[in-house]
């Protein structure tokens, strides 16, 4: 009976020492939980504040201001390596191939910040990429001046132009036939038509387009003797800062990008993004000596994914080129949509 009693005595006593183990235990979890609630409450608060805002509008599709872009981050920004990857992988292929000479690739998320780029260095010859600059220019003058927009422009003759399109545009200006300046604008840039283009540079004040030029930071064409003198990161900044509306206004931006969204062209980039996502975009092409160019350029406007991506190519046939470009856009796509 005392053995027992000791025993009985020894579980009394032990039972308040488990009870304060147990206090203990849910006290030390509910702790840790508050701690990581807080923890992760202020990773988001910090992640929001790293996210750029930008200025909402429904009755704009092409444009989307920063409000504060102070810092960039994201999830996004843990990707971009494995596509650097997969992009290397195809310039490595084709250059075995003998499909090009040489690429440059520059990609920006739209939404967080994060850029890469492969090459982005090189010069090329932009060519029918400088079309963009010449709408920024007549946008930028109709700020002030709207009506400059809708003055006419007779079609008299074909201006002489060098340079011989091998991507020609479907649709032709007629001769004889008046067109608005607007117009012309439009078939510059949705097709891509030389002698919209000559008709507009001969109607705009040479100056006027040099300081454009000046302000968006790429030499004045002609200046120099270089066919190669812009980059692909230099060309992009021209999507960017439409999308950004950092120099012309909204309105002004979501014209030009709302007529680079019409392009007729549905090679290079556009064939590797479903046909269902708007795609804002300028091409380009060259042929010097032996040596062709082609370049595409642009704003895809995936859900709540928008990016910008620039190719420029230099190989020896356009198809070999529009193959290439095709599979960086596709595997780029297929990246961004994994999120």
């Amino acid at each position: 009976m005392k053995k027992m009693f000791v025993v009985a005595r020894m579980v009394i006593r032990m039972r308040p020492i488990r009870s304060v183990g147990i206090v203990f235990l849910i006290a030390f979890l509910a702790g840790g939980l508050t701690f990581r609630y807080f923890v992760k409450k202020n990773q988001n608060d910090v992640f929001a504040k790293n996210v750029p805002q930008r200025q909402k509008g429904d009755e704009y599709k092409f444009t989307s201001p920063l409000l504060d872009c102070d810092s960039f981050g994201g999830p996004f920004a843990l990707r971009t390596d494995n596509m650097e990857k997969k992009i290397e992988e195809i310039i490595d292929q084709s250059l075995d191939n003998k499909l090009l000479d040489h690429v440059s690739v520059y990609f920006r998320d739209l939404n967080n910040g994060p850029t890469m780029g492969i090459n982005e260095q090189e010069e090329f010859t932009p060519a029918s990429l400088l079309k963009v600059p010449i709408m920024i220019a007549y946008f930028k003058k109709a700020q002030d001046d709207p009506n400059i927009l809708k003055e006419k422009i007779i079609f008299k003759m074909p201006i002489a132009d060098e340079v011989n399109q091998n991507i020609k545009p479907e649709k032709k200006l007629e001769f004889g036939k008046e067109y608005t300046v607007e117009e012309l604008i439009g078939r510059m840039i949705s097709f891509s038509d030389n002698e919209a283009a000559n008709l507009l540079l001969e109607n705009i004040d040479q100056d006027f387009l040099g300081k454009v030029y000046t302000d968006l930071g790429i030499d004045v064409p002609g200046a120099g003797d270089a066919e190669n003198f812009m980059t692909v990161r230099q060309y992009a900044s021209f999507f960017r800062i439409l999308y950004n509306t950092s120099y012309l206004d909204r309105d002004m931006s979501e014209k030009a990008l709302a007529f680079l969204s019409r392009s007729e062209y549905a090679g290079g980039m556009r064939a590797g993004i479903p046909r269902d996502v708007p795609f804002a975009h300028k091409f380009g092409e060259r042929v010097l000596a032996a040596s062709h160019q082609l370049h595409d350029c642009g704003i895809v406007y995936k859900e709540n994914s928008p990016y910008l991506l620039c190719v420029m190519t230099r190989g020896r046939t356009f198809p070999e080129l529009e193959k290439v470009i095709r599979s960086i856009s596709q595997a780029v796509y297929q990246e961004v949509d994994k999120e």
